[in-house]
């Protein structure tokens, strides 16, 4: 067995691998309506834009990129362009999560306080 073959059989374990998520992603989606995989736990369930945005980029384009190296027999360089949109993706993520803790953080005492300062 050469080199090229066991980077043939890795590709191909790697593309299981990949194929084997991808259905169990699918299944959970078809089987419990988006619940957990995309929604918010904190807000009843409701699904997240930016959490979907995250999950769709990331699973075309790992798709895109293994069938292009299995095609090519080896493995393709990425473009920073599309490590940017992933990077802008994940991004818009964590800031709508930031953004949801704080709009449902409770006011502290000390913000009660200064409510109160400003009224009297």
């Amino acid at each position: 067995m050469d080199l090229v073959d066991l980077v043939n059989i890795i590709q191909f374990v790697i593309a299981l691998i990949f194929i084997a998520f991808a259905g169990l992603v699918v299944r959970q989606m078809w089987k419990s309506d988006l619940g957990g995989l995309i929604a918010e736990p904190d807000q009843s369930g409701k699904a997240s834009m930016s959490r979907f945005q995250l999950l769709l980029f990331t699973f075309v384009i790992t798709g895109i990129f293994l069938s292009l190296s299995l095609e090519t027999g080896t493995f393709v360089e990425i473009p920073n362009g599309v490590l940017g949109l992933l990077g802008i993706s994940g991004a818009s993520f964590v800031i709508s999560k930031g953004i949801s803790k704080n709009s449902t953080k409770k006011p502290q005492k000390s913000d009660k306080l200064s409510a109160k300062d400003d009224k009297g």
